[in-house]
């Protein structure tokens, strides 16, 4: 799994936030949600089993998840919203195709809409404990719960939620492990490990070391049944 990008894009006086990211080797798919005020609008989903099967090639896939990013913001400058809503519901189809949409592929991208290395924010949970489908398509989700900054020579309180798909919807997923691992370029890597518990919920507390070059990460690890789900967060530097 790599860095993934985050850029608020304005139009029409509304501020839309655009994520992207990659599911990792074992999803592989690059994922793109279009958000405003929290609500997911419109979602872009391209596969690349085809770069797995031709020899994987992790400069390939930065540049692909770099570009997809930089046409939906693009289209989103250029006031499309309703073509990328249009494109979601192509994309959640069976059998979509991995290549973004293509009438909006020669748009190039309108300045001040460079995208920021920082990892995406999967998800703005409330304690309701409300996920939206766009951020939980496979047997098993995890996700942070009132999400802090993460930044060197803060703590924090991590909450991680972890669901499982079922028969009869989607539930909190119990007595299931969690590792959270920090690692950094900067400073020696920390492990935690803990359960959840009956609602799902895994609390952490961390520290992070002061640091003011390299780079840092958090990685959430959890395991159920099999289905290996992870998810990561960059730290940033300390002032």
């Amino acid at each position: 799994m790599i860095t993934g990008y985050n850029t608020d894009v304005q139009y029409d006086g509304v501020v839309y936030h655009v994520q992207t990211e990659d599911k990792g080797l074992r999803t592989p798919m690059i994922l793109s949600l279009v958000y405003v005020g929290g609500e997911i609008l419109a979602a872009k989903r391209a596969p690349y089993d085809d770069l797995i099967a031709g020899g994987f090639d992790e400069k390939i896939l930065v540049q692909r998840l770099e570009r997809q990013h930089k046409l939906i913001c693009a289209a989103v400058h250029a006031g499309r919203i309703e073509e990328l809503k249009r494109m979601s519901g192509r994309d959640a189809a069976p059998n979509a195709s991995p290549v973004a949409n293509e009438s909006i592929q020669s748009e190039a991208l309108p300045s001040g809409t460079e995208p920021t290395a920082s990892q995406p924010e999967v998800s703005a949970l409330s304690s309701d404990v409300h996920i939206d489908q766009h951020l939980f398509d496979g047997p098993l989700g995890v996700f942070l719960v009132d999400e802090p900054e993460f930044c060197g020579g803060s703590s924090v309180q991590l909450k991680v939620l972890v669901m499982r798909a079922t028969t009869d919807g989607r539930r909190p997923a119990a007595n299931v492990k969690v590792i959270v691992k920090t690692l950094s370029t900067a400073f020696s890597p920390g492990k935690v490990e803990t359960s959840t518990d009956e609602r799902g919920l895994a609390t952490v507390p961390l520290k992070f070391p002061s640091f003011r070059s390299g780079r840092a990460a958090v990685l959430v690890q959890v395991e159920l049944e099999g289905t290996h789900v992870e998810l990561r967060r960059i730290i940033v530097p300390g002032n």
